[in-house]
């Protein structure tokens, strides 16, 4: 006696192929979501529709000039750290009474999103805000300044080290050369 009869024998091959996709499609889950590094931008879709709209803020970002300079102490594991931003006009005066937010991720863990409104920290033009970033390596920074009708935003890039102040990154693999 046959273990499988002749005429079940195409039937038994097409559901085995079925059921073992769906199997490997589960076991790619589970390696997918068990990868710490691993990450999805978030509201992806909304972005990509509304793309427009970002090339028209990065051309208002240049209409408007202003440059936010980032300062980093050496980073403490299992402590937050003290980000601060100084935000300058195209003519270099500070610009006080902005309402800052940004939000900064470790590249290597980048669905660790650490998100804060700074304060006015000192002078005019400073924020600052205690965050929770107690990895050392390369963070980016997502930063959005409003002051009434104006608006500006910036990516920028941070080397952050345990032994000493973070570095602006302003090259990065794959960019042309200067």
């Amino acid at each position: 006696m046959a273990l499988l009869r002749k005429d079940r024998i195409w039937p038994t091959l097409i559901a085995v192929a079925l059921f073992g996709n769906v199997a490997l499609g589960f076991v790619l889950i589970r390696v997918a979501k068990g990868d710490e590094h691993f990450a999805v931008e978030p509201d992806y879709y909304r972005k990509a529709v509304t793309w427009d709209s970002t090339m028209a803020q990065a051309s208002r970002n240049t209409a408007l000039g202003w440059q936010v300079t980032p300062r980093l102490g050496a980073i403490q594991p299992g402590q937050d750290a003290t980000l601060v931003l100084d935000v300058r006009d195209a003519a270099g005066a500070a610009v006080s009474d902005a309402v800052v937010t940004i939000e900064a991720m470790p590249v290597a863990y980048a669905d660790e999103v650490v998100r804060a409104t700074m304060r006015p920290a000192g002078e005019a033009g400073r924020y600052g805000a205690a965050m929770a970033m107690s990895r050392t390596g390369l963070w980016e920074l997502r930063i959005d300044v409003a002051r009434g009708a104006e608006r500006f935003t910036s990516n920028l890039r941070l080397e952050a080290s345990a032994a000493g102040e973070a570095t602006v990154i302003t090259e990065r693999p794959g960019d042309a050369p200067r």
